[in-house]
């Protein structure tokens, strides 16, 4: 009886995840919100809330924990622009605040038990770790030590065996990889031209890639880039879904930053959202 009591209370949730986006928004809100959307771009949901001492918080850049049952995401509200890392249940329930200091960018290792993030320490940008339910943090990029000043912050992605992470800073915009028991570095392309990239459970690389004024998003698979679609929104990392099989991503319509989905074979797209605001970063499961 324990075992089909516990079936029926934990296949809502993965069901959710599976058949679920999430993304940040301003539809409805003066700030920015993080929103859950069925896949075929049906109902949506407000997962949280513009709270926030004398402004409109922003809670963005929102990443599934592997098992389809939390958000980690980066917010503001104890100030603007003073993000910190937090998470949250799917259902919007169960704030925790992750992060003390300053956190941008967060992801998930793939047993879900860390998190990595990106945050100045000491005046200097920093990639580091944290335990998923909080805790001590550790500086893994080690910059202040070794005399580098990135400019901005780096967004990171796992490697599916959880050994390494692929990360690109935001100004440089450079591909790196970090092997993590090691802590060697190595500069994996040539030009600085790449953004948010991220993995697939298989060891491809999606990411946003500059070529002359706009920006594509290319898949790269051992070494070789292939472009899946052109012209689309570069500060919003794309992610996989559907057994890897499709990608999302963000794109321009008549002016307006929308969500579109895109079938890795057919190159089919389909846009997701029609609203007169902004949509982008979006995740699934």
């Amino acid at each position: 009886m324990k075992s089909i009591l516990l079936l029926l209370f934990i296949q809502p949730i993965v069901l959710l995840a599976q058949h679920t986006i999430f993304y940040s928004s301003e539809e409805g809100s003066r700030g920015r919100d993080i929103y859950s959307m069925e896949l075929d771009g049906g109902k949506y949901r407000k997962l949280t809330s513009s709270m926030g001492g004398g402004h409109y918080p922003h809670h963005n850049n929102s990443k599934l924990s592997p098992d389809g049952e939390t958000l980690v995401f980066m917010s503001d509200p104890d100030g603007h622009d003073r993000y910190t890392i937090w998470t949250m249940s799917i259902d919007g329930s169960n704030f925790q605040k992750i992060t003390q200091n300053e956190g941008l960018y967060p992801n998930w290792s793939p047993d879900g038990k860390t998190i990595v993030f990106s945050g100045r320490r000491n005046g200097v940008w920093e990639i580091l770790t944290i335990p998923a339910k909080g805790g001590a943090e550790q500086i893994i990029s080690k910059n202040k030590e070794q005399g580098k000043r990135p400019g901005w912050g780096a967004t990171c992605s796992f490697h599916p065996n959880g050994q390494s992470l692929i990360y690109s800073y935001i100004r440089e915009k450079v591909l790196y990889s970090y092997t993590l028991a090691s802590g060697k570095t190595e500069r994996i392309s040539k030009a600085g031209n790449y953004l948010h990239p991220v993995y697939s459970k298989d060891g491809r690389i999606a990411v946003c890639r500059k070529l002359d004024e706009s920006y594509d998003l290319v898949v790269i698979k051992d070494g070789e880039e292939e472009v899946i679609a052109k012209s689309i929104v570069s500060y919003s990392a794309p992610d996989w879904y559907v057994n890897d099989s499709k990608l999302l991503f963000v794109g321009m319509v008549n002016g307006n930053q929308e969500l579109f989905s895109i079938d890795l074979k057919t190159k089919e797209e389909i846009q997701l959202t029609k609203n007169k605001s902004f949509d982008a970063m979006p995740v699934a499961f």
